[in-house]
């Protein structure tokens, strides 16, 4: 009975990672860019009793001798699905929606550099100047083509992206000439290589001058890509890829398959007490 119920026990607890997953994928239904996780499961260590008593009562027994006992199911892998999500028209001049599965915005963050689909940008003052620079919703620098951050003078008008990737940053002085900034893409070929850090930032497994160097990761120059499938997109943002209707039902399902494991609990518990009361 000890073993059913450490075998229920440790199911429900993978299972509750599981819930615990899926919460987060519908607490970021509206979040822009955020690519939902999956949880896959494996059999945990499974004990293989081999010794047999009394092999004379097995005779015409055609299954292999020993009992294989196992110790419940685990989270085997958190796997980060990739579908581009819906797309929404917001037509402000700050927001955009980078185009291409593989293709991410780069963020600098406690020098470090991060990845990120959100492309809902805001401007930020430079401190001790009269610049401002791009950022995200936290206060990260976005970084151009020229892995520098994003930094234009405060005074300006309008910005306007152009085809090929280019900022056209326009000043209320129509004398003073405008700035063009070329915004820094990076393509990830291989993306199981990213890691999750929250905050809607992504970081890659080893080092950067490691992945330019294996070839998983491309710094992209918009004015040289002639087959349109890497794009930016201005005025515009990628939602979650978070479906909330297979994720109710996949929560529903987990949450029977938690009962279940709690019900066996529960069952071995009255057996043991059954057993107790007929040796007394």
């Amino acid at each position: 009975m000890n073993i059913q119920m450490n075998t229920a026990s440790n199911t429900m607890s993978e299972l509750q990672k599981k819930i615990d997953l899926i919460g987060n994928n519908i607490a970021n239904v509206n979040t822009n860019g955020y690519k939902r996780q999956e949880a896959s499961f494996s059999d945990a260590l499974v004990q293989s009793i081999e010794k047999q008593v009394g092999q004379q009562n097995e005779i015409g027994r055609t299954t292999p001798y020993g009992l294989r006992i196992g110790a419940g199911a685990i989270l085997s892998q958190t796997a980060v699905r990739n579908e581009p999500g819906s797309i929404r028209q917001t037509d402000r001049p700050l927001d955009f929606m980078i185009q291409g599965e593989s293709a991410y915005f780069r963020i600098a963050a406690e020098g470090n550099t991060f990845y990120t689909k959100d492309g809902s940008f805001q401007v930020q003052p430079v401190p001790n100047s009269n610049q401002v620079s791009l950022v995200t919703s936290n206060g990260d620098a976005v970084l151009g083509a020229t892995n520098q951050p994003i930094v234009f003078d405060a005074d300006y008008k309008d910005i306007q992206l152009s085809g090929n990737g280019t900022l056209e940053i326009s000043y209320t002085d129509a004398t003073k000439q405008p700035t063009e900034i070329q915004m820094g893409v990076a393509q990830i070929n291989r993306q199981g290589s990213l890691e999750k850090i929250g905050g809607n930032l992504f970081r890659l497994t080893g080092t950067e001058a490691e992945q330019l160097a294996n070839g998983n990761l491309q710094l992209i120059d918009l004015s040289q890509q002639t087959d349109g499938t890497i794009g930016i997109k201005q005025g515009a943002l990628e939602m979650s890829n978070v479906d909330l209707t297979d994720e109710m039902a996949e929560l529903i399902s987990t949450q029977r398959l938690f009962q279940s494991q709690g019900r066996a609990i529960s069952y071995a518990d009255d057996m043991m007490g059954l057993v107790n009361t007929i040796k007394g």
